[in-house]
């Protein structure tokens, strides 16, 4: 990984709604946290980065909305299996794969993960009502994030 890949990383990373972000490759690992505020951060190429970690701490705070999802959901919910880019429709041009209120079956594509330069497609586990989209179109998601439930 260069220096430029990590830029274009972290820029990703700023721009999202996402709070944290972590990769590991070729034996270096790099994690980037936002503060409960919303951070710029700015990467010039005489930077020298660490060997193995870049880590910006945040704060744990326990607001009402994280105490709401902390709650039992009613219905499945749609995890990511990686991290990366999240995106709700094939192309910019595109409708989105679905909308809350959709009715889907399993297998269904839900939405597309894009991590380094690969495009994995997240299906539906069952049949159902989509009930919540939590991750916005080109957000960076992280491994186990919470991106739809799904309902009777």
């Amino acid at each position: 990984m260069d220096t430029k890949e990590i830029k274009e990383l972290l820029k990703a990373f700023d721009e999202s709604g996402s709070s944290y972000f972590q990769i590991k490759q070729d034996g270096i690992e790099i994690k980037f946290k936002k503060p409960a505020e919303k951070q710029t951060f700015m990467v010039s190429s005489d930077v020298a980065l660490p060997n193995n970690v870049i880590e910006m701490p945040q704060p744990k705070v326990q607001t009402q909305e994280t105490k709401q999802e902390e709650e039992q959901p009613d219905g499945e919910l749609v995890l990511a299996p990686l991290v990366g880019v999240f995106y709700s429709a094939p192309s910019p041009e595109d409708s989105p794969y679905v909308q809350v209120g959709d009715r889907v079956k399993e297998g269904q594509v839900l939405c597309l993960i894009e991590a380094m330069k690969m495009m994995s497609e997240i299906t539906a586990p069952k049949d159902g009502l989509i009930k919540a989209i939590y991750a916005k179109n080109q957000d960076v998601v992280e491994f186990e994030e919470q991106l739809f439930l799904i309902g009777d």
